[in-house]
């Protein structure tokens, strides 16, 4: 294509729908005028082009600010829903659990305790940052104290169903990240106790 019909071309599709709008000095700028431009005249480097998506209001930039306000607003909502009750009555249950487990293998001594304290408080920051986290604080407050132990002083707890056979290795948290933790034997995938519940097995 060359000369007038090109430039009648143009014109029309310039005109034509699409997604536009006044993007300064009187210009009505589409996507459709863009790619037509860009296949029938000089390309447009993908600056330019990014440039003029984001002055003229493109559908993909609108989607992706869209998205963010999106995951933004809900987040704020739990926050809202969680509230400051609900996370310290979480946190609190949390560290009762864990400090049962610990006193069932009499362990629970000053030392330790504090572990306990230094998981509580790292985890309060945690779910103020991901509020829907909260149920999960119990079985990640465990974890936490179980490696703060295994850095200090060992595994723990040891798991009942194999120390009779000489294989000393400590119980997994199941899940890692969701509700009602269990304490489990990796090995045998038993389910020993729930997080708190180890006195009724040791």
């Amino acid at each position: 294509m060359e000369g007038p019909n090109v430039r009648t071309f143009a014109a029309r599709a310039a005109g034509a729908g699409g997604v536009g709008s006044d993007c300064g000095g009187g210009m009505k700028v589409s996507f459709r005028s863009l790619l037509i431009r860009e296949n029938y005249f000089r390309p447009l480097g993908s600056s330019t082009l990014r440039a003029a998506v984001r002055r003229c209001g493109g559908a993909a930039v609108r989607r992706g600010e869209q998205s963010e306000d999106e995951a933004n607003r809900r987040q704020e909502e739990a926050k809202v829903t969680m509230g400051p009750m609900k996370l310290e009555h979480a946190l609190h249950a949390a560290r009762a659990l864990v400090l049962a487990d610990l006193a069932a293998g009499e362990v629970a001594r000053a030392d330790i305790v504090s572990l306990v304290e230094d998981a509580i408080a790292h985890r309060r920051w945690w779910v103020e940052q991901w509020p829907e986290g909260v149920a999960y604080v119990a079985g990640l407050v465990a974890q936490d104290v179980q490696d703060a132990l295994l850095e200090r002083y060992g595994r723990w707890p040891l798991c009942p169903v194999c120390t009779q056979g000489g294989d000393l290795h400590a119980l997994d948290v199941e899940p890692e990240l969701g509700p009602d933790p269990h304490w489990v034997c990796g090995k045998t995938a038993v389910a020993v106790a729930p997080v708190g519940s180890l006195g009724t097995t040791l």
